[in-house]
């Protein structure tokens, strides 16, 4: 009987190891992938900002 519990015991526990090895590698993933994306994002805002202030004025002023 205490064998079965503790093969049960090692189960669930390598199994719960195992989904946070799993989540911590699709965190680390999503983030670097985030940081990429925001990156981009705000290069492509900052040049739009930068055309629309200086390289557009011609047609403002």
């Amino acid at each position: 009987m205490t064998a079965i519990v503790t093969a049960i015991v090692i189960v669930i526990v390598t199994a719960i190891v195992t989904a946070i090895i799993i989540i911590i590698i699709i965190t680390t993933v999503a983030v670097e992938e985030g940081i990429v994306a925001i990156s981009s994002v705000s290069v492509a805002v900052s040049v739009a900002v930068f055309n629309r202030n200086f390289g557009g004025c011609h047609n403002d002023c």
